[in-house]
């Protein structure tokens, strides 16, 4: 019965008509027309069809991403696509719905570079913008990049898997490998920096979960021929959607009974304008 009414509503969507009211929790109900945005997001993306997606989006999150490049940039780079989807709740607050949204979906294990699959449940929110309900999703990037460069020094390899953009900071996705016969202790957010070009940043290193990657905070001591994946989050000022070239450099690493540390350096990194 579920499944029949939803597809009324989105067959009555897609012709223009009104949909009726639907239940919701006790005593509250769901304006059909929110679920339809949700529907309608979900289906674009899960065609590939960013533009139309983007099109949905409340203004604000529209000027969050700046262009419809950046808006695909963050499923391109993981290579997330969705292949079966299905609404599996709605919960009305005011002019906000919150719609959770079941998925099938595949996308690229950034530590081991395989294509993998799995069930995502994900929220939407639908809002009430102008007397037309669009589309919001929270914690997105407002562009990303798949650099998949390594830099090394003495054995210890770093492989940076993506390059998140958000608004007061910049997320470096990437894997730490001992490929050399001892022990080692890393540090990732330590003393590790970020060179812009401009200036060098230091990495966050709040005991902040999970703004901060757990792991990577308390350290990691790797074996010869292991290793680990996290984050490192660097602090920016102001977003710059423009052509720039970062460089990271990862500090402190030591090996078991050396005398000195040393920093690991990954760049530079062109990154282009999308």
């Amino acid at each position: 019965m579920r499944a029949t009414w939803l597809a009324t509503v989105l067959a009555l969507a897609l012709l223009g008509a009104s949909p009726p009211i639907a239940p919701g929790e006790p005593g509250e109900q769901v304006d059909t027309h929110a679920i339809a945005a949700v529907t309608q997001y979900v289906t674009a993306l899960s065609h590939n069809d960013y533009a139309s997606a983007y099109a949905l989006l409340t203004s604000a999150q529209q000027h969050y991403f700046g262009n419809v490049n950046n808006f695909a940039s963050n499923a391109r780079a993981t290579q997330y696509a969705i292949h079966k989807f299905e609404i599996v709740s709605a919960l009305p607050h005011d002019q906000v719905v919150e719609i959770t949204v079941s998925q099938q979906a595949t996308f690229v294990n950034a530590a081991t570079g395989a294509v993998v699959s799995g069930a995502v449940k994900e929220p939407y929110f639908a809002l009430l913008e102008n007397g037309a309900w669009r589309v919001k999703q929270l914690y997105q990037p407002w562009k990303s990049y798949a650099p998949n460069i390594t830099g090394s020094a003495q054995g210890i390899a770093i492989t940076v898997h993506r390059i998140e953009f958000y608004d007061k900071r910049i997320q470096i996705d990437c894997t730490i490998r001992n490929g050399s016969t001892t022990p080692a202790q890393v540090l990732p957010l330590g003393k590790s920096v970020l060179d812009d070009g401009a200036a060098k940043v230091p990495a966050l290193n709040d005991a902040t979960f999970p703004l901060n990657d757990l792991g990577f905070f308390e350290g990691l001591r790797l074996l010869p021929g292991h290793q680990a994946s996290g984050y490192i989050n660097f602090p920016v000022a102001r977003k710059k959607d423009q052509e720039q070239t970062l460089t990271m450099t990862v500090a402190p690493a030591i090996f078991d009974g050396a005398e000195q540390p040393f920093g690991v350096v990954v760049g530079p990194i062109h990154l282009k304008t999308l």
